[in-house]
């Protein structure tokens, strides 16, 4: 929720500072900034009403609660990111080509840029330093976090924030180079290039709340920790299937097959399961349910 309102709270202001200099400018880079930002500012509403609306308990309608809302909100953000942010950028981009505007107020472009610089390097700070925790956490590196985890916000703020500083890098090299050289190919160029990131972004957190949506399972390396865990549990003398997918950020479902202790008797083996069951989902948190079922 911090990265999340970090996120919205300085995309509203630099899209404001940004509309305003695109106004005065005249430049395309600093349309398809201005759209970009709009884009990312919306898409924080859509976490912010998935990261409330997934935290609900479970009730008779949703017995295992409220976590795939998220992927679906994010899913939501994704699209919108894709349309508004990349598919209008690429279009200001070919009419900028098509048509090139006059380059005015330079230092107003620029300015605005270098504040969009900064405030969007302090909110992916915010991004990153969540999600190093996150893979610490978990053992693994950043990368492969982005690639693999469950909690779209974070990874969607990130890659947002990313782009932000990628594409007004850009912006302002257009500038400089529109007034240095008097042509505005650059400024069309980096108009394109931009729509073109965000369209790339776009389609990579659509497919992966797809994914998710989808009851994605968990990777293999926390499976076999798991295993690892009902192996060595007192009562069982084989884990033969382990199957986790995901309920939502942080929640797993767990159905295994276990080769019961032979010297149980059905009473010994119905309160070994529901021991175990409670042993697991204490000692490894992110295990919501947990289904045991006895094999011969």
């Amino acid at each position: 929720m911090r990265s999340v309102l970090a996120a919205l709270l300085a995309n509203t202001l630099i899209a404001t500072a940004k509309g305003i200099a695109a106004a005065l400018t005249g430049s395309s880079a600093l349309v398809a900034e201005t759209l970009h930002t709009i884009a990312d500012a919306g898409n924080e509403v859509f976490l912010f009403v998935a990261i409330r609306r997934s935290a609900r308990e479970p009730d008779a309608t949703h017995p295992f609660g409220y976590g795939p809302e998220r992927y679906y909100w994010a899913l939501l953000a994704a699209i919108g990111m894709f349309v508004v942010g990349g598919a209008l950028s690429i279009a200001e981009g070919i009419r900028a080509l098509v048509n090139p505007p006059p380059l005015e107020d330079l230092w107003v472009g620029v300015a605005v840029l270098l504040v969009a610089l900064t405030l969007d390097g302090a909110s992916r700070t915010v991004a990153l330093r969540t999600l190093r925790k996150q893979a610490s956490e978990r053992g693994v590196t950043v990368k492969t976090l982005l690639r693999e985890s469950s909690d779209p916000t974070v990874t969607t703020v990130y890659l947002e924030d990313s782009v932000d500083v990628a594409g007004a890098a850009l912006a302002l090299l257009a500038l400089v180079l529109h007034k240095i050289t008097g042509s505005a190919l650059p400024d069309a160029l980096a108009t394109l290039a931009i729509g073109c990131l965000l369209a790339y972004i776009a389609l990579r957190l659509t497919t992966r709340n797809r994914q998710l949506l989808a009851n994605q399972a968990v990777p293999d390396r926390y499976v076999e920790r798991l295993r690892g865990r009902l192996v060595a549990a007192d009562g069982l003398e084989e884990v033969r299937n382990v199957e986790a997918v995901y309920l939502g950020p942080g929640q797993v479902l767990v159905a295994a097959d276990v080769r019961m202790d032979p010297r149980l008797d059905a009473e010994g083996v119905a309160h070994r399961l529901v021991a175990l069951r409670t042993e697991v989902c204490r000692d490894v948190p992110t295990v919501a349910r947990l289904y045991l079922t006895p094999v011969d």
